[in-house]
């Protein structure tokens, strides 16, 4: 087989190169021991020193411990109060029955008897005598205190209806008597009017009259017109020419004639 140009070695060339590979490599061993043992030095004597104290060693760093704030003081509740106890009562003990029926037959001999008390009979009725006395005494005087009581409310009831009755008769007498001074008033002006030529039918005029307590006329206005404008004038003129009016004097004439109203019709 031909190899390429430059690549064909022959079986002596690669023993040489061995040998050479192999001179190298005991050069550099040769050389590396010869290298140590030059550079190697007696060895220097050695040197401690002696301390009475050891010196103080220096102290890590201590970690920074964060102290909490101290907890706000809590309210202390109040005491609690505990009931007193309720002292329990000793029982008492049960005495047999023959034991208590000889303990009060012993009581009953000791105690002494009673001497009965002597009672006054008269002493006794006279002051159930006089008791009664004194209420019959009591009861009479309220019966004749309520009686009389009765007899003050019926005369004052009597009384008032006397005096009711007397007003009524005095007011009906006092009606009629002004009824008649109505009467007299009222024809008298009736004979002072004159009527219309036209008048017809029965028209009512109303009309408003003060008067003074002579009986003259102070004022006469119109209440209610008939309808009828020469009636009214007709009736108004009259009351106006039959003054002066006979009138009651006093009281009555303050209570019923001082201002009153008179109606006038043709047909009466």
């Amino acid at each position: 087989m031909n190899a390429g140009p430059g690549l064909y070695h022959t079986r002596g060339d690669k023993t040489k190169a061995r040998a050479l590979a192999l001179a190298m490599h005991a050069a550099f061993v040769v050389l590396l021991i010869f290298g140590v043992s030059w550079q190697k030095k007696p060895p220097e004597p050695v040197v401690a020193d002696l301390w009475s104290s050891l010196p103080p060693m220096a102290q890590p760093p201590q970690p920074k411990v964060e102290v909490a704030p101290p907890p706000e003081p809590q309210p202390k509740p109040a005491p609690r109060v505990e009931p007193r106890p309720v002292p329990k009562a000793a029982p008492v003990p049960i005495p047999k029955p023959d034991i208590a029926i000889k303990a009060k037959e012993k009581e009953k001999k000791a105690e002494p008897k009673a001497e009965p008390r002597k009672v006054d009979d008269k002493a006794v009725r006279e002051k159930a005598a006089e008791a009664k006395r004194a209420a019959e005494e009591r009861d009479a005087k309220l019966k004749k205190f309520l009686e009389a009581d009765k007899a003050a409310e019926a005369k004052a009831a009597a009384e008032k209806d006397e005096r009711a009755a007397a007003d009524q008769a005095a007011r009906a007498a006092a009606a009629r008597e002004n009824l008649k001074y109505i009467s007299g008033i009222h024809a008298k002006v009736w004979a002072r009017v004159a009527l219309p030529a036209d008048m017809q039918g029965n028209p009512e005029a109303e009309f408003n009259v003060s008067l003074l307590p002579g009986g003259e006329l102070e004022s006469v206005t119109m209440r209610k017109s008939s309808g009828n404008p020469a009636y009214d004038a007709a009736v108004e003129r009259a009351i106006r020419q039959a003054q002066p009016f006979t009138v009651p004097s006093g009281d009555e004439f303050h209570r019923s004639f001082r201002r009153f109203s008179m109606t006038f019709r043709p047909q009466r």
